[in-house]
C-alpha cells in the first residue's frame, strides 16, 4: 500500500559544499539510520548543468524504516517493492519520490533501505524540497522540516575540522603478469569469435583508518561527478559506498521513458588551454574508443529494446565527448518509451549489468568474465539510485567506487578502520596493447587512491 507523501519547499543556498554540509549535519543527528546522499557535486562547475541540478539527501528512521540486504535476486526483490502510479505530478519533475535507496552488485547482491525522510535540493532555483511519508498526519512532515530549516539556518557557521586519514595495506588483487596473461586470454577469445569485447576487472585493497564521511568528501572534491553518491543502506555501522561515478545507467521517468548514457572513452584533463583543447580532440577523433563506445550503444539499445514500445527507441547522441571538472569523456544516449503495462523492474533488469562494465554481446561474454575473473566484483560495475514511488529511478554506474565494509579482524578495532576495496578494469578489444591497459589501471586508480594519499601498489 502506498504511504502518503508530504512536501514543502524552503529556500536553500547555491553554494557549492551546501548540501554536503547539511546531510553531513543530518547524519551525524541519525548515525544509525540507513543513509544516502546522491550528490551531484559537479553541479557549480559541469557545462552540462541539466544532468547535475538536483541533489538528494535521504533516510530511514521511524515506524516505516526498513532495510534489506540481499545476497542474490535483488531484481526480484525490487520487482516485488517498487509501487508506482505511472503518472507525473507537478511535485515529482526531479523524478525523486521517497521510495527505496540504495545499490545493486555485479553479481545480483544489494543493500537497499526506504527512504522516510529526504531533502531534494534544486540547484538551479536555491530550493529545497522537504519529503516525508506521514500516514498518521502532518506532525512528522513539520518536526522534519523543523530540524531541517534549523541546520540551514547553522550553514557555514562552524567548518568541522579536517580529520587525520591513513590508507594502509594497499594490495592489488593480479599482479601485472597476471593481468597482462587475462588480457590475452581474452583477445583469444576475441579471436574465436566469442566475443568482441572483453571488459576485465581487478581490485586494490587496503585498511582505511577514517571516518567515511570524511573520505567521502575528500573524494568529492577531487572527483567531482554528476553521480557522486554516499550511501550508507544500514547506516555508519555497515558496509558503506563512496562513488564518485559520471556513469548514468538507467534513469526511468515517472511518465515512461527510459534512457541510458553508456561512456566509453576517457581522457584526462590538460593542464593548459591548448593541451586540454587536444586531449579533447584526440578522445573525439580515437578510432578505437568510437569503436568501443559504439559496441556499448549497440548493446544497450538490444538492452532497452525488450520492453520499449516498438518504434519509440532512438540514439538520442552517438559518440559525443562532454567534459567534466577532471577528465573529457565520449558519451552516448539511448532512449525509448517503455510500454504501459511493462513492469519496470523488469525494464531496468534487462539492462542490467551495465553493458559498459561486461562487454559485448553481453551474455556470452559475461561467461568469459566469469572464466577470466580472479574475485567476485560485488557492488562494483553495478549500479545506485533510486526506485521512487512515482514510478521513476535513476541509478548509476558503480564505478571510481570505494567500498568499505567490516571484516572479523578488524572487529574491535573502533570505529575508524574499514577494510576497502576498490574495483579498476577497462575495455579489451582485439587491437588493445596489454601493457597500455595495465598502465589505464594504474591511472583509473589515481582519482580514488590519490585522494585518500596513496598510490597503486607495486606488484
Amino acid at each position: 500500500m502506498l504511504q502518503p507523501v508530504r512536501r514543502s519547499t524552503v529556500p536553500f543556498s547555491r553554494a557549492e559544499d551546501a548540501a554536503a554540509e547539511l546531510f553531513g549535519a543530518l547524519h551525524a543527528g541519525w548515525p544509525q539510520a540507513p543513509a544516502a546522499f546522491l550528490d551531484s557535486s559537479d553541479h557549480a562547475r559541469t557545462p552540462a548543468p541539466q544532468r547535475s541540478r538536483f541533489s538528494i539527501l535521504a533516510f530511514s528512521q521511524g515506524d516505516l524504516a526498513e532495510q534489506v540486504t540481499r545476497a542474490s535476486d535483488i531484481w526480484d526483490w525490487v520487482a516485488g517493492v517498487w509501487e508506482h502510479t505511472g503518472t507525473t505530478t507537478a511535485h515529482t519533475s526531479q523524478g525523486f519520490q521517497l521510495g527505496w535507496v540504495g545499490w545493486a552488485g555485479y553479481e545480483g547482491q544489494g543493500a537497499f533501505f526506504r527512504a522516510t525522510h529526504a531533502v531534494v535540493v534544486d540547484h538551479h532555483s536555491g530550493a529545497a524540497e522537504l519529503q516525508t511519508l506521514s500516514p498518521a498526519g502532518p506532525g512528522e512532515h513539520q518536526q522534519w522540516r523543523r530540524m531541517v530549516t534549523e541546520q540551514i539556518a547553522g550553514l557555514g557557521r562552524h567548518p568541522a575540522p579536517r580529520q587525520q586519514m591513513q590508507l594502509e595495506d594497499l594490495q592489488v588483487r593480479d599482479c601485472r603478469a597476471d593481468y597482462l596473461e587475462a588480457i590475452a586470454a581474452a583477445q583469444e577469445q576475441i579471436r574465436r569469435g566469442i566475443t568482441y569485447e572483453v571488459c576485465l576487472t581487478t581490485a586494490v585493497t587496503a585498511q582505511l583508518r577514517a571516518d567515511p564521511w570524511e573520505a567521502y568528501l575528500r573524494l568529492r572534491e577531487a572527483n567531482r561527478a554528476p553521480f557522486t553518491q554516499y550511501l550508507a543502506p544500514a547506516g555508519q555501522g555497515g558496509e558503506i559506498i563512496l562513488s564518485t561515478s559520471p556513469e548514468r545507467f538507467v534513469q526511468v521517468s515517472a511518465a515512461g521513458v527510459i534512457r541510458s548514457e553508456p561512456i566509453k572513452g576517457t581522457r584526462p584533463r590538460g593542464a593548459t588551454r591548448q593541451q586540454d583543447a587536444q586531449l579533447r580532440q584526440e578522445l573525439a577523433a580515437s578510432v578505437k574508443d568510437r569503436a568501443e563506445n559504439v559496441m556499448i550503444a549497440d548493446l544497450v539499445r538490444n538492452d532497452l529494446s525488450i520492453r520499449a514500445v516498438p518504434g519509440s527507441l532512438r540514439v538520442e547522441r552517438l559518440c559525443a565527448v562532454e567534459t567534466y571538472p577532471s577528465v573529457h569523456q565520449m558519451v552516448s544516449t539511448i532512449g525509448a518509451q517503455l510500454e504501459p503495462e511493462s513492469p519496470r523492474a523488469a525494464a531496468v533488469a534487462a539492462a542490467f549489468p551495465p553493458g559498459s562494465m561486461t562487454g559485448a554481446p553481453k551474455i556470452s561474454t559475461m561467461g568469459v568474465l566469469a572464466r577470466l575473473g580472479t574475485g567476485p566484483r560485488g557492488p562494483y560495475s553495478g549500479a545506485a539510485g533510486y526506485f521512487s514511488t512515482n514510478g521513476a529511478c535513476d541509478l548509476s554506474v558503480l564505478i571510481r567506487t570505494a567500498v568499505l565494509s567490516r571484516t572479523p579482524e578488524l572487529t574491535g578495532s573502533g570505529d575508524r578502520t574499514w577494510q576497502m576495496h576498490l574495483g579498476l578494469g577497462g575495455a579489451i578489444t582485439a587491437d588493445s596493447d596489454p601493457q597500455a591497459e595495465w598502465e589505464e589501471i594504474i591511472t583509473k586508480s589515481r582519482g580514488v587512491l590519490g585522494a585518500l594519499g596513496a598510490q597503486f601498489p607495486s606488484r
